[in-house]
């Protein structure tokens, strides 16, 4: 049997609040990799060691480093994993197959720009903000 070990993230920059997305083959994660933000900051650190993941993310929320623990198995078996801060529950990453995390991140983005139309911070028929 095959195993497809390759998932999807996608984290929300602490610097610049943008969502960086990519992928992470988890059996090559034994080398301790980070991503980066087009901002040029560090989003998303992992490494694997004896079937288990530990990643490091630092929060857009509270300015921490927060450090999340899995199973090889168990984030390639679920669809998706939502990774929020500990101290306030904010959402600030999307693991898992990439249909599921694509479309949390769109539905995410869909109802953040619905919030900041009707707080009449932005102009949605325009896309801009109002000041």
């Amino acid at each position: 049997m095959i195993m497809d070990s390759s998932i999807k993230a996608a984290v929300k920059c602490s610097e610049c609040g943008k969502y960086t997305s990519f992928h992470i083959n988890l059996f090559e994660a034994k080398r301790p990799t980070s991503k980066r933000c087009n901002c040029g900051n560090v989003v998303f650190k992992v490494s694997a060691n004896k079937g288990e993941v530990d990643i490091d993310i630092p929060c857009i929320a509270c300015g921490e480093v927060h450090r999340y623990k899995y199973k090889i198995k168990d984030l390639i078996d679920k669809q998706a994993n939502i990774l929020a801060c500990p101290i306030c529950g904010m959402e600030i990453a999307f693991l898992g197959k990439e249909y599921f995390v694509d479309d949390m991140v769109n539905r995410y983005m869909e109802d953040m720009l619905e919030l900041l139309t009707h707080l009449g911070v932005i102009d949605k028929t325009k896309r801009w903000v109002i000041k």
